[in-house]
């Protein structure tokens, strides 16, 4: 297997795991979300979203386009995200 799949597959049973991290995917590919966005779409707390996203972030999931900002980060998926996305779009759809 090469590295790519293996690190596709890890990602992929990574984000699976979660329904909250499914969800963030879901939300974070449609556009370019700040954290309390996608916490008031999800009725979750900030610093659980925060959290979230930080380790999908670990997991080059999702990248932080504006790291520099102390407010109003906004975040949006990697190509490994949207590999991601893609796949459980057309799983949904089988």
């Amino acid at each position: 297997m090469n590295t790519d799949k293996h690190d596709f597959i890890r990602a992929l049973s990574y984000v699976k795991r979660s329904s909250n991290r499914r969800d963030v995917v879901n939300i974070i590919n449609k556009s370019l979300l700040m954290p309390s966005e996608i916490a008031k779409i999800m009725d979750l707390r900030v610093n659980q979203i925060s959290a979230i996203l930080s380790d999908l972030k670990k997991e080059n999931i999702v990248v932080c386009i504006n790291e520099h900002e102390k407010v109003g980060r906004l975040y949006e998926l990697t190509p490994l995200g949207l590999e991601i996305y893609y796949y459980l779009k057309e799983m949904e759809q089988e």
